[in-house]
């Protein structure tokens, strides 16, 4: 008996999001839409399914395109961090995100002086995707393995201290990249995150409609969130911006 259910539950597993998807008839009703170039009823399809509570990286992507091509660019840029969120290693979803980011009007204001290591350690941090670090960490991985055996073949002590320093330096590119690779991976999972999806929104100094106005973020601009408190979250945006916004004018990715 233990075996047969065994078997069901691993059938479920295998072909829950397929039934998942059958089961929303929006899926195929939005991406004929979509294909038709009607973008908003494209929208209303997928959002059904989202509404439904499916939870999709192709689905979050698609309607990302789907607000992209409509000119809604905080809706568009939210759903491609909601998609990135389930498929953190997909180089076209980060594609297309920065380059919506790119679009947005409210820029993080830089210090004007900046340590020149941490700005290179920053921009190296950076430099390469998620995937990207995952396939150097496993090269690197091989090629210190062959180093090793290698080192226990060759004679003479001179080509063994040469192997030797090889190592060393690999396995610190090696440290250094997987660091990296698990700060990215630790602040996909636990990081909160929102976008600006209404045409502005205004940053209170309280979570009040009464409260002061402190400043006032444009579409698609994207911030931390710190907590939630009723009908607002409380946000920070560098080291200059921190107040409260509604949740009616964004979007929050958690």
């Amino acid at each position: 008996m233990k075996k047969v259910l065994f078997i069901l539950f691993a059938i479920a597993v295998a072909f829950g999001p397929a039934l998942a998807a059958e089961k929303c008839a929006g899926i195929e009703a939005g991406a004929k839409a979509y294909n038709e170039s009607d973008f908003e009823r494209a929208i209303d399809e997928w959002r059904t399914c989202v509404d439904n509570g499916m939870e999709d990286a192709d689905l979050f992507y698609n309607l990302g395109n789907a607000y992209f091509r409509s000119g809604k660019l905080g809706f568009s840029i939210y759903y491609y961090k909601m998609a990135l969120r389930l498929r953190a290693t997909d180089d076209d979803i980060m594609h297309n995100l920065k380059f919506a980011q790119a679009m947005t009007r409210d820029k993080v204001e830089e210090d004007e002086e900046e340590n020149p290591i941490l700005t290179g350690l920053f921009k190296a941090h950076h430099a390469l995707s998620l995937k990207a670090q995952l396939f150097t960490l496993l090269a690197l991985f091989w090629i210190i393995t062959l180093v090793l055996i290698a080192r226990k073949l060759v004679i003479g002590e001179t080509r063994k201290n040469i192997c030797t320093g090889i190592v060393f330096a690999l396995t610190t590119v090696f440290c250094v990249i997987g660091a990296s690779a698990a700060y990215k991976v630790i602040v996909l999972e636990t990081e909160i995150t929102g976008v600006v999806t209404a045409a502005d929104a205004d940053v209170t100094s309280a979570p009040s409609d009464k409260s002061q106005t402190l400043n006032t973020l444009s579409e698609g601009t994207s911030f931390e969130v710190i907590s939630v408190q009723g009908n607002f979250a409380e946000i920070r945006l560098g080291e200059k911006i921190k107040g409260f916004v509604k949740l009616s004018e964004v979007g929050i990715i958690k």
